[in-house]
């Protein structure tokens, strides 16, 4: 009886997992059933393995780091703002009580 029990429970949370899923899979063609959303899923794994397969295969590029970071850096100004900050922690200084400056 337990056995049953807990396969019954077990299919229970399974179709819950199911509808979970389904709901927030997307959006999918109104005439599209669910099983057919499934099968098309299914052959699109396909074509991101292959796409996995090329860039694996690919020649690794060796480069320093220092080569990596000049390309990669950004122009113009930086996210950190230095002075903004300190007037930012300035302001916040003045209005809290019982703060000391300095």
């Amino acid at each position: 009886m337990a056995v049953l029990v807990g396969i019954v429970l077990a299919l229970i949370v399974a179709a819950a997992v199911l509808l979970v899923a389904s709901v927030a899979a997307g959006p999918r063609d109104v005439d599209e059933s669910p099983w057919q959303a499934f099968r098309r899923g299914w052959a699109s794994r396909h074509e991101t393995e292959g796409e996995a397969a090329a860039a694996a295969s690919a020649e690794p590029v060796d480069l320093s780091l220092t080569e990596f970071l000049s390309a990669t850096a950004e122009r113009g100004e930086g996210y950190l703002q230095v002075d903004e900050l300190a007037d930012t922690l300035s302001r916040a200084r003045d209005r809290v009580p019982g703060l000391r400056r300095g």
